[in-house]
């Protein structure tokens, strides 16, 4: 089919070729096809004289809210001389994007290449044709936008009806669409209720694709479980091809199978799902929504999942597959950096690897960011193996022989809920004197010095601000997990530390430590006379974490020491400030 266009322009006098360009939208209202697109370009160039280079450039399925497409290709090919121009079916092929249009427009201009549009004549040399065409980049991003607001609406409205905002089928289960196929029905199709159901050979397998991954002692990783689809049950994914590491950690991090609907929080500002070169959420507020759909996993193993798959990502790349005991564990108390393994050379010249932990910061950048640490691995690993007894000592199986029982403990959740008691009628006694003092100030101010009345209501805010930071502690401690939850995988540990391997230690260690920190003891020399390990275990407060203390309205100096805080008076230039 030939399409008519009316006659335009003139012959172009240069020889060089011009860039035919196809773009086929993921839009459903915008499907034109390829081929109606290049029937156009190829009148237009036999209309106005010029050559296209061949073969013509397409993209298939893309979208033209963003600029990662190969006409970035094209701009580039006008940009090194080797074509005069590109040539569009319309000047909506470009692009729909308001600031990816206009900045690579300007690109191409630049270079006094041309971007012509094989139905749409405008004289871009005359300020009329120019505000034609501006208007038509106008109105194709609003068309765009208009069809993202429509999609939006009808994912929020599936969301709110528990169902994925994007359908399709999920592995592990059965999909059931809104319209299905049907001869005996008006139009061919016969509508439903769309659903989910379990799938009856592949929901097993879902279920143990999160066993695998939470293996233990060693979990599984992505590749690991990927070999495991492809080659050994050889089930295909839901698109029909093999599955992919990035496709399995994409699929058990969604949450769907644990009955939930992950959707981006619509009060975030951070661009994703408008922005196209945004692929997550910068601000990190992804939801997790309950859906209609069954469950394949229950809650608790969805929350191991989650905690498992946060602790993986504080780990190293390198520290994941663990060579020794405490790969990824060991850090630096000084400056905080990983200790990394470094071998030893005997006398005979032989290499014994992972003899010695050292700085990593000190190794990558000198001696002018940390003054560095050496210690024996194996000093080390004993200190840890020495905590972990020391650890589970009072339970009636580690009890080492002549040592007696210790007297029950109180239950710490009754000491935590007296102490938060206390502490909160400590805070009402101060804010009933602050309240008073200031009263008493305003009826009576005769009884007051000058300076008087704000050094003893700093006072009260200093000691008000010390409770809460106390009561901000206190609430932090109770969210910890219990020590008797790590109890009997201590034990464990302690009981097979010999015959496990060390990548076996290394796991079971990192589900109960935060890190093995080293600190140098050194003389007044500086000479180092001993090394010191603490052990966080994951139970207990994390000692490295950043502390931030509000000092409400009175405010205060950043520069200040923590002694200076509460003693000093504030100033205002600060009403935050960061303690480590």
């Amino acid at each position: 089919m030939n399409l008519y266009v009316p006659p335009q322009g003139r012959p172009s006098d240069d020889g060089r070729p011009w860039i035919g360009y196809i773009r086929v939208s993921t839009w459903k209202e915008e499907l034109i096809s390829p081929e109606l697109q290049e029937s156009a370009i190829r009148q237009w160039a036999a209309r106005t004289g010029r050559r296209l280079a061949e073969p013509l450039i397409v993209d298939l399925d893309a979208t033209g809210r963003n600029f990662k497409r190969k006409i970035m290709r094209c701009i580039e090919r006008v940009e090194r001389g080797e074509a005069r121009g590109i040539a569009v079916w319309r000047f909506s092929r470009f692009g729909r994007n308001r600031t990816g249009t206009a900045a690579n427009l300007a690109r191409l201009e630049a270079v006094g290449g041309e971007l012509e549009s094989a139905t749409e004549y405008v004289d871009v040399s005359t300020a009329l044709g120019e505000l034609q065409r501006e208007m038509i980049f106008a109105f194709g991003n609003y068309e765009s936008n208009r069809a993202g607001e429509a999609w939006r609406e009808a994912h929020a409205f599936r969301i709110k009806n528990h169902l994925p905002a994007t359908g399709g089928a999920r592995f592990g289960y059965t999909w059931h669409p809104r319209r299905v196929p049907d001869a005996a029905a008006p139009g061919g199709w016969r509508l439903q209720e769309e659903r989910y159901t379990l799938h009856p050979d592949f929901a097993s397998i879902v279920e143990e694709m999160y066993d695998r991954k939470l293996a233990a002692p060693v979990p599984q990783g992505f590749t690991q479980i990927v070999h495991w689809l492809n080659e050994e049950l050889g089930i295909p994914s839901t698109t029909g091809g093999v599955w992919h590491a990035n496709g399995v950690r994409r699929f058990l991090d969604s949450g769907f199978a644990a009955g939930l609907i992950r959707a981006h929080d619509r009060e975030c500002r951070c661009g994703y799902g408008k922005n196209a070169e945004l692929s997550k959420c910068t601000a990190d507020r992804m939801l997790f929504l309950p859906g209609a759909q069954p469950k394949i996993i229950d809650v608790d193993r969805w929350e191991e999942y989650k905690e498992h798959r946060e602790r993986t990502k504080r780990t190293p790349p390198r520290a994941r597959v663990a060579s020794y005991t405490l790969s990824g564990i060991a850090r630096h108390g000084q400056c905080r950096a990983h200790l990394s393994h470094a071998s030893y050379s005997t006398d005979k010249k032989e290499q014994v690897r992972g003899y010695w932990l050292v700085c990593g910061l000190r190794k990558s950048a000198g001696a002018s960011a940390c003054a560095g640490i050496n210690v024996k691995r194996k000093q080390v690993e004993d200190a840890v193996r020495d905590w972990i007894r020391d650890e589970v000592a009072d339970d009636v199986d580690a009890l080492p022989p002549g040592k007696k029982r210790a007297a029950p403990r109180e239950d710490p959740e009754a000491a935590a809920m007296r102490e938060r008691g206390r502490i909160t009628a400590e805070v009402k006694r101060l804010d009933a004197a602050t309240d008073r003092l200031v009263m008493d100030s305003a009826m009576n101010p005769e009884k007051y010095p000058a300076d008087s009345f704000a050094r003893v209501r700093d006072q009260f805010a200093a000691e008000r601000a010390k409770l809460l930071v106390r009561l901000d502690a206190l609430g932090k401690a109770e969210a910890m997990p219990p020590k008797e939850h790590y109890k009997g995988l201590l034990i464990g540990l302690l009981a097979e530390w010999d015959s496990f391997f060390p990548i076996e230690r290394n796991a079971m260690l990192k589900q109960a430590v935060r890190r093995v920190a080293c600190y140098e003891i050194r003389d007044a020399d500086g000479k180092v006379i001993s090394i010191r390990t603490e052990v966080h275990p994951v139970w207990k407060l994390d000692p490295w974490e950043t502390s931030t203390i509000c000092l409400g309205p009175f405010q205060a100096r950043t520069d200040w020491s923590p002694d200076d805080l509460w003693a000093r008076p504030t100033d205002g230039l600060a009403d935050v400030i960061a303690l480590r």
